[in-house]
Formats: structure tokens, C-alpha cells, sequence
């Protein structure tokens, strides 16, 4: 192991990613969604529900994620 010195810590950009997509499925038609993650983005479907929900809940919006599987929903909260 080693240290290697940085100028400065990296901004997190996940949060505003989310918020956008919340906001796009909000702003849709539909109903219920499947989220289309990859490896890249989530190392599971459950980290991937985990901090969809996270984000879902700083929105204040009603909506609702579900795991089924390995795959992710959202749904309108009717």
C-alpha cells in the first residue's frame, strides 16, 4: 500500500446524475420504468436500488424503486 499526494479530493458527481434522471422519469409518461445500469455505473443491482432510493428521498418527489432480481425499477407512488 501506498500514499500518493492529489491537489485536491475529486467532486462527487453521482448526486446531480440521479437527480436528473429522477427528474426525467417524473416528467415522462411512464408509469413504471426499468433503470438500464451497467457494471460501470453500480457493482450491484442492490447498491444501484440503494442509492436510488437515497436520492429519490433528498428529492421529496413520490416515487418508488424497486429490486427485482437483477434489475431495478421505478415507479410512480399513485
Amino acid at each position: 500500500m501506498k500514499l500518493i499526494p492529489v491537489e485536491q479530493i475529486p467532486k462527487m458527481n453521482g448526486y446531480h446524475k440521479l437527480q436528473d434522471l429522477i427528474e426525467k422519469f417524473v416528467n415522462g409518461d411512464a408509469k413504471i420504468v426499468k433503470v438500464d445500469f451497467t457494471e460501470d455505473d453500480y457493482k450491484s443491482p442492490t447498491v444501484c436500488r440503494s442509492c436510488l432510493a437515497a436520492a429519490i428521498k433528498r428529492s421529496k418527489r413520490s416515487v418508488k424503486v424497486w429490486r427485482r432480481g437483477n434489475e431495478v425499477f421505478l415507479s410512480r407512488d399513485i
